[in-house]
């Protein structure tokens, strides 16, 4: 029977541990840095204001926009090909 993580519930843990190597070492920043600190550091760095998702969503919509004017382009040039079903 495989015994899993405590932390993330998705590796198998350590032989005598309850955690993972991965979050064995987060833990251990914890310990060193303040659990404080490093939850500061990790909602500065990892999550997105509104504003910082809607320029993200903007500037998706643009370069798609952007590919889709480039290919619809090459499209108006295209010429269908005549079948020889078609010419009879």
């Amino acid at each position: 029977m495989v015994y899993y993580c405590l932390w993330c519930e998705q590796k198998p843990k350590e032989w005598f541990s309850n955690w993972c190597s991965e979050c064995r070492e987060q833990k251990n920043l914890n310990n060193v840095y303040g659990f404080d600190r490093v939850l500061q550091i990790m909602k500065k760095c990892c999550i997105r204001s509104e504003l910082q998702l809607e320029k993200k969503i903007n500037n998706h919509k643009e370069s798609i926009d952007s590919e889709n004017n480039k290919n619809g382009d090459d499209q108006k040039d295209y010429i269908k090909p005549v079948l020889r079903s078609d010419k009879k």
